[in-house]
Parts: structure tokens; C-alpha cells; sequence
């Protein structure tokens, strides 16, 4: 009997592991809590932790403790750069999903309208991110204002901010880290402009 209630609780963490190839999971075999961090439920749900109390006994668990993820980015800047004419505060990057990470910055335009494309530009120069594997990985979606896909064209109005989110899939779950954010804008009369951001938790 217990041998098949071990096979249980193999078979339970087997099966919320590959719901969420992101979670760390503990468990004390004193309290039969087992404990995971950073677990993604259906690909877009993401908790911070989940506690199950197991019952070896009968073969049932109960939930404990389930606490979401905030997912909204802080409303403090981690780097800002400007270059021709363009100001892009950058906020920081988040996992947002199943193997997703998004990254958020602001940007405007200093001197005068501008029309800018963001994610991939005319010439398929392509927004990048570098885990700390080494790992590269191109732009899934850009979203800024009211449009998203791989890459988005607006305008911006001279002095005012435009919130642009650079969203990443596929990530290598044994990644604790980025080492290299490079976002990616076309300007017009200005050309194709590249930042690199380093070193950012997620």
C-alpha cells in the first residue's frame, strides 16, 4: 500500500511538473506539503507558489495555499537610453505564461512626430533576447497601443510616452536569468535603432 501511495504522489508531481516546466518543487515527507514555485496553469496563468497538502493515506490532496503572480510591471525605470532622437525607459522583464517571457518599455520621441515600427523592421532586423544559457530567441509578438504581432507601426506624438511590451516564447525552462534584451526600432529618416539591456531577473 505504500508503495502504491508513492507511486501516487510520482505520479501527481510528474504530472504537475509537465503542466509547468517553470516550477521548483519541494516536499517534506514530515507534513506531506509539497511546495512549487512559478507554476503556469493553462499556458497564461502564472502563480508565484502553490502549496498541496498530500494524504498518503487516501490518495487525495487538498490545496493550501495557490498565490498569483503580478504580472504587471512596476512603474519604476531600469535603464533608460536615448539615441536619435528616441527615449526608451525600460522596465524590466517578467515570465507572463507557459516558456513566455515579456519584456516592457516606454518610449518617446524627443524632437519632433516620429513614425516607428517596433519587433522585426523593414530590413527583418529582429528584436533578440539571450537567456543566461546562451540561448537566443527572436520576437513572437510586439504590442503597443491597440495593435500586436510580430511587429507594430505608430506613430508618436512629440513628448508623449508609448508603453511598447516585446513578448518571447519557447524559453528554456532551466533559464534563471537574461543576459541580453535587445529591442529593436525602425525610424524612418533615422534608420534602424538597437538597444542592449543586460543582466535582468525574471
Amino acid at each position: 500500500m505504500q508503495c502504491a501511495m508513492k507511486k501516487i504522489m510520482l505520479t501527481l508531481c510528474l504530472m504537475i511538473m509537465s503542466a509547468s516546466s517553470f516550477a521548483i518543487v519541494n516536499f517534506s515527507t514530515s507534513t506531506g506539503a509539497l511546495v512549487m514555485r512559478d507554476v503556469v496553469v493553462d499556458d497564461t496563468t502564472v502563480y508565484d507558489s502553490v502549496t498541496l497538502q498530500l494524504n498518503l493515506a487516501d490518495g487525495t490532496f487538498t490545496i493550501l495555499d495557490a498565490t498569483l503572480r503580478d504580472t504587471t510591471f512596476e512603474n519604476t525605470v531600469v535603464d533608460s537610453v536615448t539615441e536619435s532622437g528616441l527615449k526608451v525607459d525600460f522596465y524590466g522583464c517578467a515570465l507572463t505564461g507557459k516558456n513566455q517571457i515579456t519584456c516592457m518599455t516606454k518610449i518617446v520621441a524627443l524632437n519632433r512626430d516620429l513614425t516607428v515600427t517596433a519587433g522585426i523592421g523593414s530590413n527583418f532586423d529582429v528584436s533578440k533576447l539571450f537567456d543566461n544559457l546562451s540561448n537566443q530567441y527572436v520576437i513572437s509578438t510586439t504590442t503597443a497601443l491597440d495593435k500586436a504581432g510580430s511587429s507594430v507601426n505608430f506613430v508618436l506624438i512629440q513628448g508623449i510616452s508609448v508603453e511598447v511590451k516585446f513578448i518571447f516564447n519557447n524559453i528554456n525552462s532551466q533559464a534563471m536569468s537574461i543576459s541580453s534584451f535587445r529591442p529593436s526600432f525602425t525610424v524612418p529618416g533615422i534608420g534602424f535603432v538597437e538597444l542592449d539591456f543586460r543582466d535582468i531577473d525574471f
